[in-house]
C-alpha cells in the first residue's frame, strides 16, 4: 500500500476487516511471508498538473510469485498489513460474496507528498506516533 499512500519514512499501515469469509474460492488476499523486507518496486502519483495518476517505477522485475501464502480469514478478523508487503487478491470464483472494509493509518510524524494520490486537503492529518 506504500505505493499509494507514501510517506517519508515508510509508516503506512493496512487495516482489513473481514466483513464476510475470506477463503481462496471467493477470492482472498495473499502474501509473500517477509516480503516487506523488499524494496518498494513503483510509486503512484499525481502528474505535475494533478489531473492524472502516473506510476513511478524503480524496479520492473515481479515480485516473487513462489512461498505466496493465502491470508484465509473468517467474517469479523483483523488482517494487519505492512505498508511495504507485497499482496494480492484472487478472482472471486464462488456464489459467495467476500466484503471487507479497510483503513489505511500513517505516523502524524512521517512527510505525506503534495502529489501523492490520494489527497485530503480539508481535513487535518491525524495518525499515531
Amino acid at each position: 500500500d506504500h505505493t499509494f499512500l507514501w510517506t517519508e519514512p515508510q509508516t503506512v499501515i493496512g487495516f482489513w476487516f473481514a466483513i464476510d469469509d475470506a477463503t481462496t474460492e471467493n477470492g482472498c488476499m495473499w502474501a509473500l511471508p517477509g516480503g516487506h523486507r523488499i524494496p518498494v518496486k513503483s510509486r503512484s502519483r499525481l502528474n505535475d498538473a494533478r489531473t492524472a495518476t502516473v506510476t513511478d517505477v524503480f524496479d520492473a522485475s515481479p515480485y516473487p510469485t513462489d512461498g505466496l501464502v493465502p491470508l484465509e480469514a473468517p467474517r469479523g478478523t483483523l488482517v494487519l498489513l505492512h505498508g511495504t508487503l507485497p499482496h494480492l487478491s484472487g478472482p472471486n470464483t464462488s456464489d459467495k460474496p467476500r466484503h471487507a472494509y479497510t483503513i489505511h493509518a500513517i505516523d502524524a510524524t512521517a512527510k505525506y507528498p503534495e502529489d501523492n494520490w490520494l489527497q485530503r486537503p480539508n481535513l487535518a492529518m491525524r495518525g499515531f506516533n
